[in-house]
């Protein structure tokens, strides 16, 4: 796959970045070229609150073990029934991102979010991975800025800047492949269900959680053996086992909305 931006804009159909509905956060995502983007940096400082109103984040197979410690893991209720991180219990509260842009001190960071404003955009012709960016976002910046990196050097090669987030996309690709396979096992055993939460706060209040699936335990548990087998040898049972864990962090959500929402009423 393709390891730098790409220099050559007629080499290679994509896919379109920009079909509707845009990525979560991405609102001008384009190919990276250096004929287009040759000033192109990238902030060093990092500010989160791009996320700040996103109640839940994709997640992928790869990040089940570092998630379930911070999060419920559900999965989405549409037709790719995704598997999310829940970071909020109300509307358009994220609860990990902090006032000042900063994720809550020793949270782990999904990907999906680390990556952004950067994404991997598949061509056409051979499905190789090339690096894009949301040019919307704020942490672009035109070449000269003190405390920013260039996305491309003099010669129309990918700097250090530019070769990470082309490695993070990738990783993430092929991540995301695992985790499709993963998602189809599971609906093909009808294994997810539709479920909801609902959140009684102390002064009377309450929000209702809905729109996601969790694993049913009693169809898991009934799996026939050659399943068993089956899910073991590709480690999807530990992923089970680690989004029905993950089910205990809804208490600590629901009590740090609490702590937000007394805070708010002060």
């Amino acid at each position: 796959m393709t390891k730098t931006p790409s220099k050559a804009p007629k080499t290679r159909k994509t896919s379109a970045a920009a079909a509707a509905p845009l990525p979560l956060f991405y609102r001008q995502p384009a190919l990276l070229r250096f004929q287009n983007h040759a000033r192109l940096s990238l902030r060093r400082a990092v500010d989160f609150r791009f996320a700040g109103r996103a109640t839940s984040l994709p997640l992928v197979v790869g990040e089940f073990a570092a998630a379930v410690r911070d999060y419920p893991i559900v999965f989405a209720s549409d037709e790719g029934a995704m598997p999310l991180a829940v970071t909020g219990v109300a509307a358009e509260q994220n609860l990990f991102v902090e006032a000042d842009g900063r994720w809550r001190g020793g949270s782990y960071i999904p990907g999906y979010v680390r990556r952004y404003p950067f994404i991997g955009i598949t061509a056409e012709n051979d499905g190789a991975t090339m690096l894009g960016v949301d040019l919307a976002s704020d942490r672009l910046a035109d070449e000269g800025e003190k405390e920013a990196d260039m996305l491309f050097d003099l010669r129309g090669g990918a700097t250090r800047t530019s070769q990470s987030a082309m490695a993070l996309c990738e990783a993430y690709a092929t991540e995301h492949a695992r985790t499709l396979a993963f998602v189809q096992a599971l609906k093909d055993k009808r294994l997810l269900v539709p479920r909801s939460a609902q959140v009684n706060y102390a002064d009377a209040g309450r929000a209702v959680v809905q729109g996601f699936q969790l694993v049913d335990e009693a169809a898991f548990r009934a799996l026939p053996a050659a399943a068993v087998v089956e899910f073991h040898a590709k480690g999807w049972l530990d992923l089970i086992v680690l989004h029905i864990a993950s089910q205990q962090r809804w208490r600590e959500l629901v009590d740090m909305s609490a702590r937000v929402r007394a805070d708010a009423a002060h």
